[in-house]
């Protein structure tokens, strides 16, 4: 309950007729009561939103599911707990600190040189393709030899020609201006609808081309927290 404190709470519940008397005794029963009556509605308002909790955890889970995941969050806390020992946390923190300082080798090599503001004059031709072979050759896991699992999808050096011939015909087309790149658009919408087809999609079903893994990922959950609350009603989705 992130509105009142557990102290505040219970010391609600505490009270007693007595507080009752002392009020007459006081003058002012009026505020008392109001008291009570907001102390009532802050209980009842909290043991329904538990309840609801519960109720929706029972239904999505069933009880062994429900039991399951309490002795998980519990064993996660319990770690998180373990984790913040004094003699554990420094060697935590010393673990992190040398994956950081290892990291930061990597991504930023001491030998080579960064260009933080705009030059004073434009870089000719040739030097723009000097830096790019030192970009290209910086040394770096060689997705080139297989020894990555993701991140990289081609298919050899024939395919990567063929794409960087692709790409260069259409390097400033704009797909948000179909009238303007109708192949653009033709393209996208072919794809889309090779996709539909092979899972099976029902008449008038669409989609849309994303910029990456990421986003879509974001998509397909969008769509599924959608479709949960336009069949099933959920206004509560979990992941």
């Amino acid at each position: 309950m992130s509105w009142v404190d557990g102290a505040s709470f219970f010391s609600l519940l505490r009270r007693t007729d007595a507080d009752v008397l002392s009020a007459l005794e006081r003058g002012d029963l009026l505020s008392t009561n109001s008291r009570y009556r907001l102390r009532n509605i802050v209980v009842f308002f909290f043991l329904l939103r538990w309840t609801r909790r519960v109720l929706w955890k029972l239904k999505g889970r069933g009880l062994l599911g429900t039991i399951a995941e309490l002795y998980g969050d519990a064993r996660r806390i319990s770690y998180g707990y373990f984790l913040r020992l004094p003699g554990v946390r420094t060697q935590v923190r010393k673990q992190i600190d040398e994956a950081i300082a290892k990291l930061e080798t990597k991504m930023v090599p001491a030998n080579t040189t960064r260009y933080l503001t705009l030059p004073k004059e434009g870089w000719t031709e040739d030097a723009i393709r000097k830096e790019l072979d030192t970009l290209a050759n910086m040394d770096h896991t060689r997705w080139e030899d297989g020894y990555v699992s993701g991140a990289v999808y081609h298919g050899e050096e024939d395919l990567l020609k063929l794409q960087t011939e692709a790409y260069g015909k259409f390097t400033v087309a704009n797909p948000i201006h179909p009238d303007v790149f109708p192949g653009v658009r033709k393209m996208e919408a072919e794809v889309v609808a090779m996709v539909l087809s092979l899972f099976n999609a029902p008449p008038g079903a669409a989609g849309a081309s994303t910029s990456g893994g990421t986003d879509s990922i974001l998509l397909a959950c969008l769509a599924a927290r959608q479709k949960a609350y336009a069949e099933r009603g959920v206004t509560e989705p979990e992941m």
